[in-house]
């Protein structure tokens, strides 16, 4: 029974399985620039769109109805600025609803909800080309701020905002997000409902936005939230997809109190993809062009501060990084695009000793370039804390030298003993990864050499998905919290983490949906871990 249990512990990449009133505020002025960010009244659930008195003239539109279904968001902030999105989407089940034409879009700024006083806009052109998207860079001074789009006689709900501190101002304290992993089919959104209520300062979303499984549903006590139409391999089935996703209250409500750095894992175009190759063999033939389309849409429907991709042949870089304040610097993977294959045929849950194939030096998840940026990054930080984002669990969960799930890091050893190595021999200090993918919680020890004994060079704090199902039997936790690096693991639930940062400690809670076939379930606390400055080691707290 050991070890059958064990191998049923293999940390499993994510798989297929199985109206409010709006933020008000007491302060008419911007917040200025402080060493703790400003808290704001967002609204805990998606706001509906109201039309709102303004002076401003917007050209005539002829639309069948409300464009704002799928709510606004803000994403990438720097110092001076944050990217706003919207997507005009009168019939976002039925290819959009749009005109043909290209359609101009007025954003605005405020210090207040009602939007007495404009602080920024601008006119950005919506095309048809992009699914009518929008994403308008607002510069904006340091503070909380309330946006808005405009479109014809319609108002989109609003939104709440805020620059990223300068890289050498002091921040006391922040608190953000990581969360991942959101198949719509598996249960509600409680999750992102008790992220709106927490309104933190930013977000991080480690992957798997959207699920590409066909329109069946996936939980029987949910049928309603079965897919709608089949697995996407377009650009409208993808476009399909994300629409329905982000119809949802609780998603656009989380969009809505804060800015979020986004990147994507494999269910935003398939399964277990490797580069240019798909979880089958046999489709490899029309994957490069569907891998594009599966970006556009990506592109189309996340508030990043990126160009869209421009041809299936090149290169699309979504790694990147970001400061918040002098307390973290941010470094942004993509595990998908440049990885290599996965070894062994991407068996799982095999306890035969791995095949040659795996050590292979050539070997990448990240590609010589982004892995010299990701060094090049973190050694010229000088923030108090260096984080990761990163997609698949980096912590070594092999069992007796047997490697559970090739997809994860535990498939790519040596370029993950090279970075480990590197952290060590860089002293990068403070090192935090958050990782998603796995649909549980874990807490890890990093080390550079052997496991259990080597060297902390930092912390892993793996968060469960928004609503995705487990993928390990709950009853085999004890099994996984006794992996020598692995300090605890909650398997049983759904929900995301919140971390509280400072100079001298960052804080782990992580939170969890007492019942993801609720709407309206509980969120509380299962446990929170503590990382004392300098120690590169965690604790219960």
């Amino acid at each position: 029974m050991l070890f059958a249990g064990a191998a049923a512990v293999a940390i499993a990449a994510c798989s297929d399985g199985s109206a409010s009133d709006s933020p008000t505020t007491d302060d008419s002025t911007p917040a200025p620039a402080t060493t703790e960010p400003a808290a704001t009244d967002a609204p805990t659930t998606a706001p509906t769109t109201t039309e709102v008195p303004t002076t401003t003239t917007l050209p005539a539109v002829e639309l069948p109805a409300d464009p704002f279904t799928l709510g606004v968001a803000s994403g990438d902030p720097d110092s001076t600025s944050v990217v706003l999105w919207t997507r005009l989407a009168p019939a976002p089940l039925e290819g959009g609803g749009m005109p043909a034409d290209d359609v101009a879009v007025l954003w605005e700024v405020s210090a207040s909800d009602d939007f007495t006083e404009i602080v920024a806009s601008g006119t950005e052109t919506a095309t048809a080309e992009h699914a009518h998207s929008v994403h308008a860079i607002a510069e904006l001074e340091q503070g909380d701020w309330f946006y808005r789009f405009r479109v014809g006689d319609y108002t989109s709900p609003t939104g709440v905002t805020r620059p990223a501190p300068p890289a050498t101002l002091p921040v006391a304290s922040t608190t953000f997000v990581a969360a991942s992993c959101q198949n719509y089919a598996d249960g509600y959104y409680a999750a992102h409902r008790d992220i709106a209520e927490h309104r933190p300062d930013f977000l991080v979303w480690l992957g798997d936005y959207i699920y590409e499984g066909e329109g069946l549903p996936f939980d029987p006590n949910i049928a309603e939230r079965a897919h709608v139409g089949p697995e996407p391999t377009t650009l409208d089935g993808y476009r399909l997809r994300y629409a329905q996703y982000k119809t949802d209250a609780n998603l656009q409500a989380s969009h809505a109190v804060c800015p979020w750095f986004v990147i994507w894992d494999d269910h935003e175009v398939e399964n277990n993809y490797a580069g240019l190759a798909p979880q089958d063999a046999a489709d490899a033939a029309g994957f490069e062009q569907r891998r594009y389309e599966a970006y556009q849409a990506w592109w189309e429907h996340q508030p990043v501060r990126l160009d869209p991709p421009t041809a299936a042949d090149q290169e699309y870089r979504i790694y990147r990084d970001a400061q918040w304040g002098d307390l973290i610097e941010l470094a942004l993977l993509d595990g998908r695009q440049y990885r290599t294959d996965q070894a062994c045929g991407d068996v799982t849950l095999s306890l035969d000793p791995p095949c040659p194939e795996t050590t292979d030096p050539a070997r990448t998840m990240l590609g010589a370039d982004q892995e010299a940026w990701l060094l090049s990054t973190l050694g010229a930080s000088t923030a108090a804390w260096n984080v990761v984002g990163n997609q698949v669990v980096l912590a070594d969960a092999t069992f007796n030298g047997a490697v559970l799930n090739f997809d994860q890091w535990d498939g790519y050893p040596v370029e993950r003993a090279r970075l480990l190595q590197a952290f060590a021999d860089e002293a990068i200090p403070n090192l935090v990864v958050v990782t998603g993918d796995i649909h549980l919680a874990a807490v890890a020890q990093l080390r550079a050499g052997d496991r259990a004994t080597g060297s902390p060079v930092g912390v892993e704090f793996v968060t469960t998905s928004i609503s995705s199902d487990g993928l390990i039997d709950d009853s085999l936790a004890d099994v996984l919290k006794s992996f020598p690096d692995l300090v605890d693991a909650e398997l049983a639930h759904r929900g995301y983490a919140l971390h509280t940062v400072t100079p001298e400690r960052w804080l782990a809670e992580y939170r969890i949906v007492t019942d993801v076939d609720d709407p309206d379930s509980p969120v509380t606390t299962y446990g929170t871990y503590v990382v004392e400055a300098g120690s590169n080691t965690v604790a219960s707290a």
